[in-house]
């Protein structure tokens, strides 16, 4: 069965968080792990808030690096009118845009989902959650497993957010882009995620966002 899309977010996430700054040098990361699977498995609301940060990090950022990318092919493009709609030169250059402006449509309505979401208030019927049992499976993986088999677990956690968002858009300078180490997709969602928690108290007291915040100096 394929692992929910929200707890491959979270891989992702907790990876950056664990390698940009380090937790309490006294505590092993899986530790704080156990700590943020029991916040979670206690208060629903938590989860959800949890939840609906993972998806718009992911969601805003993905179409951040979309619409730059549609930008630079259309600019170096050239195009002709048939009927009302813009046919981009080279074919291919047409191909990528048109995949893009879908991607990004797609994408916008995922985050019309969210809409102005205050954390605590459900405005908006259907809300994601994590299942604990999921980040249970992971926390054995980090905890129990060798330097190497950790390493390799983390690379699956990235191609697989990877493939998921390359799924219905295989555009060879999206494609890089998202894998850009500078600006690239984890980056992003990394930025996007400690300043969207941040103002929540339980999500900022339990990955101590405002820490990251004030060491990486992010909002500037």
């Amino acid at each position: 069965m394929a692992e929910p899309f929200l707890t491959i977010i979270f891989k992702v996430i907790w990876q950056d968080l664990v390698e940009n700054v380090a937790y309490d040098s006294t505590k092993q990361d899986w530790q704080v792990l156990r700590v943020i699977i029991d916040e979670i498995k206690n208060n629903k609301q938590v989860n959800q808030d949890l939840a609906v940060a993972l998806e718009k990090c992911c969601y805003s950022s993905d179409k951040i690096i979309a619409e730059k990318c549609c930008e630079e092919l259309i600019k170096n493009s050239t195009y002709t009118q048939y009927r009302g709609a813009k046919i981009y030169k080279p074919p291919e250059n047409d191909v990528g845009i048109k995949k893009l402006e879908n991607k990004i449509k797609l994408l916008e309505k995922e985050l019309k989902r969210f809409g102005k979401q205050q954390f605590g208030k459900k405005l908006f019927a259907k809300q994601s959650s994590l299942n604990p049992s999921d980040l249970e499976d992971f926390l054995k993986q980090i905890s129990q497993s060798s330097y190497e088999a950790s390493e390799t677990t983390k690379k699956n956690a990235r191609s697989q957010l990877l493939e998921e968002l390359q799924k219905d858009c295989d555009v060879n300078v999206y494609n890089a882009a998202l894998r850009d180490e500078k600006n690239g997709l984890r980056k992003l969602m990394f930025q996007s995620f400690l300043i969207d928690i941040e103002p929540n108290e339980q999500l900022n007291r339990i990955f101590s966002a405002r820490t990251y915040l004030i060491f990486k100096n992010i909002r500037n």
